[in-house]
């Protein structure tokens, strides 16, 4: 049994976290074993995440002070806390693919940017390509009419080639 300094504890400790967070995903790892958890938690450190249990009630205390407006009360099964502080994509991909690797595991809502969005919005944001190759097409997009104007300035110019050669072969 917990002392009440050590839930103070923990409840400024969570507070803390999710002051700092990108984002923060609620999930239930009901029947999650802990060897699994603990493979969970390494993919979340190399995403810069990491996964947090707690009570709901403790879970409630530090969202209070963080005016998200969430309530764990309303959310079922064992709460745990995924917390990015880096990539949200990243954190969203890992999650969803332990979710689909453990069946008992779901995303049930999160934080991000100070709204609350459903279990689903984070299965979609998880299908998002990620930062790197996002913007990779966003150069791609951008150096697109420089390379189009190169291509049309050397079309005119190899056309005046072809044309001036073929004049030299005639004379």
């Amino acid at each position: 049994m917990l002392t009440r300094p050590q839930k103070e504890k923990i409840v400024e400790e969570l507070s803390d976290k999710l002051s700092k967070q990108k984002i923060a995903v609620f999930t239930d790892f009901r029947g999650v074993s802990v060897a699994k958890a603990q493979i969970l938690r390494r993919q979340l450190k190399t995403n810069e995440a990491e996964f947090k249990v707690a009570k709901k009630t403790l879970f409630d205390l530090a969202l209070a002070k963080t005016e998200s407006g969430l309530k764990t009360k309303d959310l079922e099964g064992e709460i745990g806390l995924a917390l990015g502080y880096g990539d949200q994509v990243g954190l969203a991909k890992t999650l969803a693919k332990f979710a689909k690797e453990n069946e008992t595991f779901k995303i049930l809502k999160a934080i991000l940017g100070g709204k609350i969005i459903d279990g689903k919005d984070i299965l979609k944001l998880a299908k998002l390509p990620s930062r790197e190759v996002l913007l990779a097409q966003l150069l791609g997009v951008l150096q697109s009419p420089a390379q189009n104007l190169v291509r049309v300035l050397n079309g005119n110019i190899r056309n005046l080639v072809v044309v001036l050669n073929k004049i030299k072969d005639k004379k």
